[in-house]
Formats: C-alpha cells, structure tokens, sequence
C-alpha cells in the first residue's frame, strides 16, 4: 500500500477535509482493486461514527430571512424577473430542499446495499454455482439473486438473503453457528448443517430437505409460526402464507434443475407457462382454458429452452410458436 495514503486521510477525505492533490493521490492509490476492500471498510467505519446529518433548518430559514431583508431589491438583466412572495420562494425553497434529500437519501441507501453485501446474480436460463467463506456450497436458479455480507459473515451469525431459487448444502461449524436463509416472502430457514433447496418465486414458495434437520420460521397473516422439518419432507407456502407439510418419496428431484433437467409430475400447462416466465423471461400466452388445464407428465434434459419448447410441443402434440420472447401454446 501507498505509504502516502493511511486510514486518516481515507477518513479525512469522507469528511471533506482533504486537499485536490490528496484526492489525486487516493483516486490513484483505488486503481488497485486490492485496496478496494480496505476503502470500503474505512468507509463503512466512519459511517457508523457519523450518522445521518439533519440540517439546523430553523437556522438556515433565519439565515435566508436575513438575505431577503437586507436585499430587497434585486437588479436584472434583459427581461425583468417575475417578484415572487416570501411566503412562496420558502414554499418553493423547501420542496426543492426535501427533494433533494429524498434524492440523497435514496441514493445513499442503495450504495449502503452494495456496500455491505455481496450480490451473486443469474440472468435468464443461466444456472451458477459458488462457495461462501465458510465453505457452504450454493446453487442458484435462472433469474435469482443471492446476498451475503461483505464482512463480519461467520463472525457471529451466517445470514444470508434469497431471491428466486437456490439449492445448498450448508457446512457445519465447529461453534455450532446456525445457517440462516431468509426471503422476501414471510419466511426463513434455519439450519446447523444441512442439505436443502429453497423456492421463493411470484407463483409460490417451498422448501424441501434432503439431509439433516430445519425449522422454518414464518409469518401467517399477524402470527409469526414455526415447523420443523424432517429429511424427506416438502413444506409448501400458499399465497396466504398457509404452510403445508408433506413427505415425498424423491427429493433430489427438486434439485434436477441444477443438471439442466425438468421433471413433470401432471403440471398443468399453465404452471408450466410460469415456469418459463420466471425461468426464462418469456412471454407466455396459452390460446384456450382448456389447453391451460392439460397436465404434462415426464423427465428430461434440455440444454436450452428451444429444445424444452420442442420437448413440450411433442409431448402435449401442440403448436408452440416463438418470436424473441413472446410464445404462443395452441392446439394443432
């Protein structure tokens, strides 16, 4: 590191206090990526030692009474200026100052999201797969995002945030540490060491345990519930957040995804329109109710979704038409 640049002048510098030629020298010394990390937790740090400043608005607005009192009369150039009331430039003076804070405010909080997590993301029909630091493997479905903390993650807690669908197989710490996934959808898994896939999506939620033990803490309607789960269990959520649990005979078929392999079980045709929408972004429109309710029954790989869509159009014997990402399912 820069011997120039200590964690002082990193946080001279959040507070305004540095010179153009020290802000040169930081801006150069952050062309490294290794030095990144450090400037972020500097960054972090003083933000806990320095919160949120409120304007003394009382002051300002005395300050500005002051400005208009002893400059009554403003000279213009060219066109002369519209003579707008005190009562309206304060009305206007304000709406501009709280938008300007809604702005900050905003801004502020979406760089404090990246700041304190790392973001893992898959796009469309994209299937990724990672490792976190204490060594949990984790998969994540197309159209998914999964947030760990940037610092601190083991330490004292291991939580992690889920969008979309992801499968784990978490890694038992040697404290003991609980594993905790939490979603947007009333709902959290608890684990010590395990193997387990979770679906949070529009359409629905589950979770489903192949090895070890859960408990499930969730929200239904005002009363905060929990269940504990068995390997070999499913626990399905309604759109009131009714929990419903059940064993099942195969649950790595729930994971098959990670292997690019679908499985019906008499899905109606309509669940499986969803499924593409949310796995591939696609715009999906079924002709008639009828077809909706036609069920699809099998298991089988598809590299891509054109080869899924083909798969469907031959099992089913219907027309599935493509263009971009509109597809249109009807009857031959």
């Amino acid at each position: 590191m820069n011997t120039d640049i200590t964690k002082k002048l990193i946080l001279d510098n959040f507070a305004n206090k540095t010179t153009p030629l020290q802000r040169k020298k930081i801006d150069n010394w952050l062309q490294n990526t290794l030095n990144e990390e450090l400037y972020y937790k500097w960054l972090e740090e003083w933000e806990n030692s320095n919160l949120e400043y409120y304007p003394n608005s009382q002051l300002l607005e005395k300050r500005y009474h002051n400005f208009l009192s002893t400059n009554a009369d403003v000279p213009t150039i060219g066109q002369p200026l519209k003579i707008l009331s005190r009562k309206s430039i304060l009305l206007n003076w304000s709406m501009i100052a709280a938008s300007l804070f809604l702005f900050l405010s905003s801004g502020l909080w979406f760089f404090r999201d990246y700041l304190n997590y790392t973001t893992y993301r898959t796009a469309y029909g994209e299937v990724k797969s990672f490792v976190l630091p204490d060594g949990t493997q984790v998969t994540l479905n197309a159209n998914s995002a999964f947030k760990v903390p940037r610092w601190g993650f083991g330490d004292s807690k291991r939580e992690v945030y889920l969008t979309g669908e992801a499968d784990f197989s978490v890694t038992h710490s040697s404290t003991n540490q609980k594993f905790i996934v939490k979603t947007d959808k009333n709902f959290e898994v608890v684990v010590l060491g395990t193997e387990f896939s979770v679906f949070a999506r529009p359409r629905g939620s589950n979770i489903v345990l192949k090895k070890g033990k859960v408990l499930v803490n969730y929200k239904e309607g005002k009363f905060a519930k929990r269940l504990i789960m068995k390997p070999g269990e499913l626990v399905s959520f309604n759109n009131n957040n009714h929990a419903q649990l059940k064993p099942i005979i195969q649950p790595f078929i729930f994971s098959l995804w990670k292997e690019k392999r679908f499985v019906f079980d008499e899905t109606k045709l309509s669940d499986v329109a969803q499924m593409l929408e949310e796995t591939y972004g696609l715009n999906v429109t079924i002709n008639n109710s009828e077809l909706a309710e036609r069920k699809i029954m099998g298991s089988f790989r598809a590299e891509n979704v054109d080869e899924l869509l083909h798969t469907i159009s031959e099992l089913l014997d219907i027309n599935v038409i493509r263009q971009e990402d509109k597809v249109q399912l009807s009857e031959k």
